[in-house]
Order: C-alpha cells, then sequence, then structure tokens
C-alpha cells in the first residue's frame, strides 16, 4: 500500500474515532437533571482505541467550567522502515515503526435535553474536525471515574475514563 492510501485510510480512521471521541463528552442517568450532568461531566476524560488495522488512537478532552472543551490527541499507524517523513511537519513524528500525528481542537460544550452538546471553533485537524462542526451525544450515565453514553457517530454505547 502506498503512502497516500495509508494516509487516506488514516484519516478514515481519524473521522471514526473522533466521532467516537466527541461521544465521550455523552453522560446522562435516568431521571437526573441537565444542570447536575453540567457538574459532573466537567473534567479531563480519555479514551484509547485500536483499529482492525492496528491504527492506534489516544484521546484526551477537558470539559471546562463554562462551557468551553479542549481536545488533543494522537493517531499512529504503523510504517514500512522505509517510511520517510519530510522535514518540518508540524504536528507530525515517527517513531517506534509508527507515524504519529498529533492534533488538537477547541470549542464550546453544554448539557442540553439529555444529551451533550459539541461544536469545534478551532482545530489542526480541519479535514476531519472542521470549524463548525457540532454534534449532540446522548446521555446516560456517570461515576467518578466512568462517563457512559450512546455514540451519535454509530449508536453504540461507549465509555470514557477520567483522567486523574
Amino acid at each position: 500500500m502506498d503512502g497516500c492510501a495509508r494516509l487516506k485510510r488514516t484519516a478514515r480512521s481519524i473521522a471514526a474515532i473522533f466521532f467516537l471521541m466527541c461521544a465521550g463528552f455523552a453522560l446522562s442517568g435516568c431521571g437526573a437533571s441537565d444542570h447536575r450532568y453540567a457538574k459532573v461531566v466537567v473534567g479531563t476524560w480519555g479514551s484509547r482505541e485500536v483499529a482492525p488495522d492496528d491504527v492506534i488512537v489516544e484521546t484526551q478532552f477537558t470539559l471546562l467550567p463554562g462551557g468551553r472543551v479542549n481536545w488533543q490527541g494522537q493517531v499512529r499507524l504503523l510504517v514500512p522502515p522505509t517510511f520517510y517523513l519530510l522535514p518540518n511537519r508540524p504536528n507530525f513524528e515517527v517513531k517506534n515503526g509508527r507515524l504519529i500525528y498529533y492534533f488538537t481542537a477547541s470549542g464550546n460544550w453544554a448539557v442540553r435535553e439529555g444529551y451533550l452538546h459539541t461544536r469545534i471553533e478551532s482545530s489542526t485537524l480541519p479535514s476531519l474536525m472542521p470549524v463548525g462542526f457540532a454534534a449532540a451525544w446522548k446521555l446516560k450515565e456517570v461515576t467518578s471515574k466512568e462517563m457512559i453514553y450512546v455514540s451519535a457517530a454509530n449508536g453504540r454505547t461507549r465509555v470514557e475514563y477520567r483522567k486523574e
């Protein structure tokens, strides 16, 4: 597989993981008020996904009081030993046989009617995390360590873990 095809496949994996990552913002509990969950979700959450093609996506997001959110993460994919990364490529590096792309984004969030709503205002990955992208994630439950939600990307129940 040539480098372009691999990067396109990685881009698709990033997009899928990004949608799942955004879903990580989702929290709700039976009968819980939006106000309560808006307080409980504040903090830093993270996840690690390994795709069938061994692409690894690690994400972390911080929901700040007042409705700001910051995302950061990295996508790591296997590359052949002969892979060469052109110099002056910000946000990229090759390490331990993997091409690593570091990304960040920021925006706003709010809990309304049992959904966590997010909107991207800036992004280092505009092709997959475009400015203006908005999503709403069905909140299910939150504990001191886990956030459980229904993914807007695929309808599956997902879990994010609080970072300490």
